[in-house]
């Protein structure tokens, strides 16, 4: 709970960030970030960098794609639920209450609403609407388009669909779902089903040279390593994810390196400090970072032939710096909430052929 004392200041520092009127995207990518055609954005769930990354790590097929592109060792969470986490990643929007608390208690009407109180509720899925390019969320362990809990004004019931849940999908949780979480999204049913699909939709999508210039990939709870043992298994955790990882990249990866594309694998929030903690107090806060790294050190990695290959960058970045760095690599000036205040990915792409 040492973030909660951070949340006023960060709710302040949000709502009094200058936000740009949207912007067409460019022709050159802004801040030094290049232009990719695709990027896509692929979230793991709870682990440490020290775990994943370590010696000994289970996520052998994960770290040997540090060979193919570059390394973030100084990469941050920015809270330690998954929600306010997945919120960042595509709005910039601080800590607030019900997204700090995965919104558990509340119905998913509840947890959506305060989501319009910052920029109008503006998110990265308008952003690229208004540069006129394509985007998807693509959500592992769906099977119908813009797949969601209840949704209705006025509803007082909690959200059921949490992960390892008996109804429906049992390993999707919404709330690892961000664009949810936007009433101009889940509260337009056309526009959400245009844009929330089923990860199973993907290879199809690959195949007819369909992907969309941003794709945000959520595996279900067991695939992103958040559920240990998976639900009716005895196995689960990073094991789980790394194995799910070396079975469903090889294609998507083949289709990035021909199509001018990047991906980001990272992982939503890592270790918090407990009692006899001994790792070093950078693991859980960065001081330099607009969240002050307030979900712990996860690490991320950067993958395109583009990049230097198996390079590492040490400077220190969270999903504020993320969204940031999409925004550049797009050509789209506005940069949302704390992403304004962030620090751009500018270090993690020099060398990056043209």
């Amino acid at each position: 709970m040492f973030k909660v004392g951070m949340l006023v200041t960060a709710l302040a520092l949000g709502s009094s960030l200058a936000v740009a009127p949207p912007a067409q995207a460019a022709t050159t990518a802004l801040e030094g970030i290049p232009h990719f055609d695709h990027v896509v954005v692929l979230t793991e769930e709870n682990e440490s960098a020290a775990t994943t990354f370590g010696a000994g790590s289970p996520a052998v097929y994960l770290n040997s794609l540090r060979s193919k592109g570059v390394f973030l060792p100084n990469y941050y969470g920015t809270g330690h639920v998954s929600l306010d986490n997945y919120i960042a990643m595509v709005s910039g929007q601080p800590l607030n209450p019900l997204t700090a608390s995965d919104c558990s208690a509340v119905s998913l009407w509840t947890c959506v609403q305060p989501q319009a109180a910052l920029a109008g509720g503006r998110n990265l899925g308008d952003q690229l609407e208004t540069a006129g390019l394509s985007w998807k969320s693509y959500q592992d362990g769906t099977s119908t388009p813009c797949f969601h809990g209840p949704y209705t004004a006025g509803d007082t019931s909690p959200d059921p669909y949490q992960g390892n849940s008996t109804t429906g999908a049992k390993d999707y949780a919404d709330r690892h779902n961000p664009f949810i979480y936007f009433p101009d999204v889940i509260g337009d049913p056309a526009r959400c089903a245009a844009h929330q699909r089923p990860y199973t939709e993907l290879s199809a999508d690959l195949g007819a040279d369909a992907l969309p210039a941003f794709s945000f990939i959520t595996p279900d709870t067991c695939h992103d390593g958040h559920d240990s043992p998976c639900a009716g298994s005895t196995t689960g955790g990073l094991a789980a994810a790394d194995a799910w990882l070396q079975t469903e990249l090889p294609p998507l990866l083949s289709y990035l390196a021909s199509h001018n594309g990047l991906l980001v694998i990272n992982f939503d929030e890592g270790s918090t400090p407990g009692a006899g903690a001994v790792a070093s107090p950078t693991d859980y806060v960065c001081p330099t970072c607009a969240s002050l790294g307030l979900g712990g050190r996860t690490a991320a990695v950067l993958v395109s032939p583009r990049l230097p290959q198996g390079k590492t960058v040490s400077t220190s970045y969270d999903h504020h710096s993320l969204l940031r760095t999409l925004e550049d690599g797009f050509g789209i000036s506005e940069h949302l909430n704390l992403a304004g205040a962030a620090t751009p990915m500018t270090d993690a792409f020099v060398g990056t052929a043209p």
